[in-house]
Order: C-alpha cells, then structure tokens, then sequence
C-alpha cells in the first residue's frame, strides 16, 4: 500500500511541544526535531495513518511523524553492514529506542531495519497501541528467536575477544540477551535495566569461552557469583587498568604494570617489589599471587616506579596513600 499524503490546503503542524498532554511527552523530542524555518514547522505535510491505526494514533493527543522524520528514525536506527543482530538491538537501546514512540502503521513505514528478512517480516506484521520502538522490536525478536538458546543455536557462538572494549561489549550483550527474555516481555520503563541484572553463571561460561586462554585465569579470580552485569564490566576495567588486559588505545603507565598471562616468579618479583611482605606471596598458588597482584596493583596504579639510585623506600602495602601524589624531591 502506497503512503497517503493529506490534502495541500492543510496548514503545518505546529511544533510538538505545543502539545502540553501526556501523550506528547512520550514521543522522542531528543533525536527528531523538525527542521526549522522562521520558528514553524516545515511545510512537509504529516502522513496518513495506515487503516486500522487512526483511531489509536487519534487518541493519544500527538500528531503524526512527517515522511522526512521516519526516513530520519529509519537511518538512525537500521542495522550497519557486519553488525550482529544482538549488538544492534543493543546500539537501539543506547541511542534512545525506548524514548521513541511508534504507531504500529509508523514501524511498517521505516522499512526493513536489518539484514534478518524473518526478523523484519515480522516486525511489518505487529499490531497494536503505540509503543516505544524497542518494544516493538523485541516483540518481532520473540517471534523471530522464541528463547536464548533458539538464539544462541541460531547465530552464535559469540566473537572471540582479546581488548577491554571486545570484553565489555561481549558482558553487555550478554547481559541484553538475558534481558530481552525476561518476563514480563516488555520491561517498564521503572524496572531493571539489562545492566542492573544478575550476570549469571551461565552467561559467565560463556564469557570465559570466548576468552583468550591466558586471561581465563584473572577472570576466573574476580566474576563472583551474585554480580551484576554492570559489576562484571567494572571487573574486566578493572583487569584493564592493572595490566593483565590490553586496550584498544593502550595507556602508558601499562608499562609499569605485567601485562596480560604473567608467569608464577613474574608475580612474586612484582609483589616483592612493591612491598608485599615475603611471607603472604611464599608458597601461595599462583591464584593466589594473581588476587594479591590486582589488588596491589589496583592500590599503586598512578604511582611512577623510584628511580635505582633513591633510597625511600616503597609505601607500605595496602595502606591508604592517595593516589597520583608526586614524591618528593631529593636536593643532594
């Protein structure tokens, strides 16, 4: 069915804020403004609404997208050549999708949204009230992926990562699946966000899979049970900022610290040299030596080594030294 443009003689709307109702607050004001022209709206004229959707669209006290404004959604929010289903549905929740309200008639008009023909099929055959964009597309994605594993077994395994930035889209997009399946289907605004979930043990196996081998280890040592998903990305920054993790955009004082799978006597050497009493790194298993490295490390971090020819001598461990103090200057 072609797009209904409206009778020319029809004034332009007025701008949305004009509207002071509750309905006109739950359109995205933020991403899709009007172009302006001397304070009024563009001479564009508003859609028709498809049969079946004007009494929904009439009711809810806002107007109609203009044709310019749904090409505007379309491009902001359509899936990228090489972008995974999951990390797309992800990017639509951090750019807004769940401040963008829809008609069902206005999600046909978008278009195909991504490279999946089942997934945007469906998404052309929802009906309804209006919602927000994302959860229109987690309906169509339900239909199209009716549990995680149909969706695991469908267009997984996941990327293998080896940066901070790879580790901590992988716990994100974890933590989004694990959302996405959640009950009730569509989350109110009020209710958990996908980062305030439980990063459970299953999706921690599945974290360290797709791990590099040398990392498991450190990985192993700070994913506890109970965490969060936000807590899980703080743990992989945390790897980061000690070394054991490289970045995409590698910080200089990494150089200070082991870098990523260091040896037993790589361990012992660093903490004996950093104050760590002999009798707490003697005879522990290499665990053990990790844990201790982290937790030091993450205590000196900003610290610059001392020169071989100074005398003072390391601060003591775990003490409670302000971090990014210089030390003082010797006059000989």
């Amino acid at each position: 069915m072609g797009i209904v443009i409206a009778a020319p003689h029809r004034p332009p709307l007025p701008h949305p804020h004009a509207f002071p109702s509750a309905g006109s607050s739950s359109r995205s004001q933020q991403f899709l403004q009007p172009s302006r022209s001397g304070g009024r709206a563009p001479p564009a004229l508003p859609l028709a609404p498809a049969p079946g959707t004007a009494t929904a669209m009439a009711g809810r006290g806002d107007r109609y997208y203009t044709y310019t404004e749904l090409l505007a959604i379309a491009r902001r929010f359509r899936q990228n050549p090489n972008e995974l289903m999951i990390s797309w549905i992800l990017r639509v929740y951090d750019q807004g999708g769940q401040a963008l309200s829809l008609s069902s008639g206005e999600l046909a008009l978008l278009g195909d949204l991504t490279g999946d023909a089942v997934f945007n099929y469906h998404c052309k055959t929802l009906r309804g009230d209006c919602k927000t964009l994302l959860a229109w597309l987690l309906l169509a994605w339900r239909r199209r992926w009716e549990s995680f594993l149909h969706f695991e077994a469908t267009e997984l395994p996941f990327r293998p990562w080896t940066t901070m930035e790879e580790g901590i889209q992988l716990v994100r997009e974890l933590g989004m699946l694990d959302w996405i399946y959640r009950e009730p289907l569509l989350p109110e605004p009020a209710g958990l966000a996908p980062e305030d979930l439980t990063f459970t043990q299953g999706l921690q196996r599945r974290l360290l899979t797709a791990a590099p081998s040398e990392l498991r280890l450190s990985l192993v040592s700070l994913l506890v049970k109970g965490m969060t998903v936000l807590e899980a990305v703080m743990e992989i920054q945390t790897i980061a900022d000690v070394g054991l993790l490289w970045r995409q955009s590698q910080p200089s004082r990494a150089k200070l610290m082991l870098g990523p799978n260091p040896t037993r006597k790589d361990l012992m050497g660093w903490l004996l040299s950093h104050g760590v009493p002999k009798e707490r790194v003697d005879k522990q298993p290499t665990k053990v030596l990790l844990e201790l490295y982290i937790k030091e490390a993450k205590r000196s971090r900003g610290h610059a080594p001392y020169g071989l020819g100074e005398e003072q001598p390391p601060p003591p461990p775990y003490s409670d030294q302000a971090c990014g103090e210089e030390p003082p200057v010797r006059h000989d």
